[in-house]
This record gives C-alpha cells, structure tokens and sequence, in this order.
C-alpha cells in the first residue's frame, strides 16, 4: 500500500477500518449494521465520517479506497467470505487516478 492510502487510511478509527472492509467485501448498509452490532443509520454515519477524512466523494471511491489498502480490516466476526485482495499490486497505477505513484 502506498504511503498516501496508509496515511488515509490511519486517519480512520478502528471502527471506521472495519465498516470500511466490510463495504470491500460488498455488504450493504444493513449486513454491515448486522456484524457491527450497530443501526445503519450509525453505519451512514460512520461512512460520512470516512468521506469527510478522506475526501472520498462517493461509495465508488470509498470501495477504491478500501481495495487499494492492505486489504480490508474487518471484525473477527466470520462472514464466511473470502479475503479481499488489494485492487492493485504495490508499484502499480492508482486505480481510480486520483493520487500520484
């Protein structure tokens, strides 16, 4: 991951990391309120606070964001899906071509 995602992505909370992999796995706003043990109303209001640190202007991004780091952090709650892998491999063009190699 580069340097950049890790300082974005560092600025996040524990909790914030986590709702964040769990939108990289797919899940939707009430899957993740499920595993979280939260409403999704506090799900919506976890993601307005990763936009508003990271500048994310949508989902879309948000999802890139989430895919170019390590992989997601997500709770130790089985979901019973597979590791997400990283968008891109390290040393290669940022994916949405918003931050420079």
């Amino acid at each position: 991951m580069s340097n950049e995602f890790q300082e974005v992505v560092g600025r996040l909370s524990e909790r914030e990391q986590e709702v964040l992999g769990h939108l990289a796995q797919g899940d939707t706003y009430a899957a993740i309120a499920r595993r979280m043990n939260v409403s999704p109303h506090t799900v919506d209001t976890y993601l307005r606070r990763i936009r508003a640190k990271t500048g994310a202007r949508s989902r879309v991004h948000l999802l890139l964001l989430a895919l170019s780091a390590d992989g997601p952090r997500v709770s130790t709650v089985d979901s019973g899906a597979s590791p997400v892998e990283p968008l891109r491999s390290p040393g290669t063009a940022d994916p949405c071509g918003c931050h420079p190699g």
